[in-house]
C-alpha cells in the first residue's frame, strides 16, 4: 500500500480525501477469503463497511474474449429481424395468410428488442449484467423452438414477439459490459468493433438467410438461430461479472423502472441517443426497401443483389473502424453527420431521377459509410454521459433505435417505393444533423 499527496492517487479505487478519513478511523483491517476471489474490508468505529470487490483487483476477461463475446451477443438483434426475410414469400404459402400479417412478425420481433432493452437494461443495474444475461438467453432459445412448432402466423407473431424480447438482453448487456470494463478513447474504440459487427449483421443477414433457405426450407433458418444462440451462450458463461454488487442500483427490482427519470432527464445523452437512431433509420429503410428497388425495379438477379448487400456491408465496417481512429470525437461527428446529410440527398436525387444503377451503387455506399461512422462515436458519447446508470442508458439507446427502425422500415414501402425511400433518407439525415445542432450548442 503506498500513499502519497497526489491528488490523483487512490487506495483501491478509493478518492484520496476519502482514503483519509477513513485511515484516521480504522482499527482493523484485514483481508478475507472467499471462492476464487477477495474482498478488501475496512471495520470502522461506526460499523462503516466500505467493501471493494475482485472487480477492481483485475479480474477482467482478455480484450480478446470480450471482443468475441460482446460482438456475438451485438449481433443477435439483426440477426433475428432480418435472417428470415427472404423466406416471407414462403411464409405467406405456408400459413395461407396475407403479406401483411406475414411482415407483422418483424414488426414484433422490433418491438420485442425494443421492450426488451428497456426492461434487461434496468435490470442489468439492479442485478448485475450475469443473471439478465442467463434469463435473456434461456428466454431466446425457448422462443425460437416456439417459432419452429407454430402451427399458425398468429402463433409465430407471438413467439416472434418473445425471440425479440430474449435477444435484446444480449444486445443491451454487451453494451452495458463493454462501458464497466473501458472508458474515454479505450471505450470509443471497442465500441466501434462492436457497432462493426452490429451494422455487419442486418445487412448480412438476409444474404445468409438466402443461402440457408437453398439448403433447407424456413424452419431451417430458425434452427440455425437457436443453434447459434446455444454456441454465444455457452461462450458467455466465462463472462465474469463486471458490474460489482457496491454500485449496482438499490431497491427492488420493481422499483427499477424509477431509474429511467434520470436519463431521460440527461438532456446531452437523450441527443445522441436520438442522433444514433435517425442515423440507424437510414440503415433499416435501406434494408426494407433495397429488395424490391434493386431486385424488381432494376432487375438485378438474387446473385447480384448479394454482392451488393455484401458491399454496402463493407461500407459500415469501415465506417465504424475509421471513426475510433480520429482523436476528437465530437469534431469526427460532426463532419460524418454532415458528409451523411450530403450524400442522402445525392442517394435521394439518385431514387428520384432513376438514374444508372452504378450512380446509385456509389450514392449508397457513400451514405452507409457516413453513417456506419455515426454509430460507435454517437453511442460512446452518450453512454459516456451516464456514469451511474449505463445499463439503463444502454437499454435507452438501443430501444430508440428500434422503435424509430420499426417505424421508418414500413414508412419506405409506402407508394412509389422510390420516392418513399428518398423521403425516409434524407428525412432522417436532416434530424440528425439537427440533433447534433443541439447537442453542440449544448456543449457550449
Amino acid at each position: 500500500m503506498h500513499v502519497s499527496n497526489k491528488q490523483d492517487i487512490t487506495f483501491y479505487g478509493l478518492k484520496k480525501e476519502d482514503f483519509m478519513k477513513l485511515r484516521s478511523n480504522v482499527f482493523f483491517c484485514s483481508f478475507v477469503p472467499g471462492l476464487r476471489s477477495y474482498s478488501l474490508t475496512f471495520m470502522i468505529h461506526n460499523d462503516t463497511k466500505v467493501q471493494q470487490t475482485s472487480h477492481e483487483i483485475n479480474r477482467k476477461n482478455s480484450k480478446f474474449y470480450l471482443l468475441v463475446t460482446l460482438s456475438g451477443m451485438t449481433a443477435f438483434a439483426p440477426l433475428v429481424t432480418d435472417m428470415y426475410l427472404p423466406a416471407l414469400p414462403v411464409l405467406t404459402g405456408y400459413f395461407k395468410t396475407s403479406v401483411s400479417m406475414v411482415q407483422f412478425t418483424i414488426s414484433t420481433s422490433m418491438l420485442g428488442i425494443a421492450l426488451g432493452q428497456l426492461f434487461f437494461g434496468s435490470v442489468s443495474d439492479k442485478m448485475g449484467r450475469r443473471q439478465p444475461l442467463f434469463i435473456s438467453f434461456v428466454l431466446y432459445l425457448l422462443a425460437t423452438g416456439g417459432c419452429l412448432l407454430s402451427p399458425n402466423i398468429h402463433t409465430l407473431i407471438f413467439f416472434r414477439l418473445l425471440q425479440g424480447l430474449g435477444a435484446a438482453g444480449s444486445i443491451v448487456i454487451a453494451r452495458s459490459v463493454a462501458s464497466d470494463w473501458f472508458t474515454g478513447k479505450e471505450l470509443l474504440k471497442f465500441l466501434a468493433l462492436i457497432t462493426a459487427v452490429q451494422g455487419i449483421a442486418p445487412i448480412a443477414a438476409p444474404v445468409a438467410g438466402g443461402i440457408l433457405l437453398l439448403l433447407t426450407n424456413w424452419k431451417g433458418i430458425f434452427l440455425f438461430l437457436g443453434i447459434l444462440g446455444l454456441i454465444v451462450w455457452a461462450i458467455s458463461l466465462y463472462l465474469k461479472e463486471s458490474l460489482p454488487v457496491h454500485k449496482r442500483a438499490k431497491g427492488s427490482v420493481y422499483t427499477s423502472i424509477k431509474l429511467f427519470a434520470p436519463v431521460f432527464r440527461n438532456k446531452p445523452l437523450i441527443l445522441y441517443i436520438a442522433l444514433l437512431s435517425f442515423s440507424m433509420a437510414i440503415m433499416f429503410a435501406y434494408i426494407a426497401s433495397s429488395p424490391f428497388i434493386f431486385q424488381e425495379h432494376y432487375n438485378v438477379s438474387s446473385i447480384e443483389y448479394s454482392l451488393i448487400f455484401a458491399i454496402n456491408a463493407v461500407a459500415l465496417t469501415i465506417g465504424n473502424l475509421v471513426a475510433a481512429r480520429f482523436k476528437n470525437p465530437q469534431k469526427t461527428l460532426n463532419y460524418a453527420v454532415l458528409c451523411l446529410l450530403a450524400f442522402s440527398m445525392l442517394t435521394g436525387i439518385s431514387l428520384l431521377f432513376d438514374i444508372p444503377l452504378i450512380l446509385l451503387c456509389i450514392s449508397l455506399f457513400l451514405t452507409l459509410l457516413c453513417a456506419g461512422a455515426t454509430f460507435p462515436i454517437s453511442t460512446n458519447l452518450a453512454l459516456d454521459l451516464e456514469k451511474k446508470y449505463k445499463g439503463t442508458a444502454s437499454a435507452v439507446l438501443g430501444a430508440s433505435s428500434f422503435l424509430v427502425g420499426s417505424i421508418v422500415m414500413p414508412l419506405s414501402g409506402l407508394g412509389n417505393i422510390l420516392h418513399s425511400t428518398c423521403g425516409v433518407m434524407v428525412g432522417c439525415a436532416a434530424f440528425a444533423a439537427i440533433t447534433l445542432f443541439f447537442a453542440n450548442k449544448n456543449n457550449q
